[in-house]
């Protein structure tokens, strides 16, 4: 009965790594579904359970939301949104990395739950 009630009662363990490779995965996709000027005019949002989720419209609703970024207020999304322009796929894949990097410097700087999440498992 003990490890039935570990079972359900555990909670899934994360670090920044994983929420960074999900900002990836979501920055390629609504790069190449919907486009770069969608991104840009978006909002990144942390639940509790450090999932990040991409809202198209900046005045998405924050229940359970320990942290959120608009995407146009990073300087890193108007340098994406410029190499786009240019069409410069590797200038592309460096402004990625920095958007990244952004969203979860203003995680960081918002939420004390995902300041203390280990940066490497």
């Amino acid at each position: 009965m003990g490890s039935l009630k570990a079972l359900f009662t555990r909670r899934r363990s994360c670090d920044r790594s994983q929420v960074a490779g999900r900002a990836a995965v979501v920055i390629d996709h609504v790069i190449h579904d919907v486009g770069i000027h969608s991104l840009v005019n978006g909002k990144f949002v942390l639940d509790k359970s450090f999932r990040l989720r991409f809202h198209g419209a900046a005045n998405a609703p924050e229940h359970g939301v320990i942290a959120s970024v608009r995407v146009s207020t990073l300087a890193e999304a108007q340098l994406l949104e410029a190499s786009a322009e240019r069409a410069d796929p590797p200038a592309l894949d460096l402004h990625k990395d920095g958007l990244i990097d952004a969203v979860l410097r203003e995680f960081s700087s918002q939420s004390p739950a995902f300041r203390a999440l280990p940066a490497v498992r």
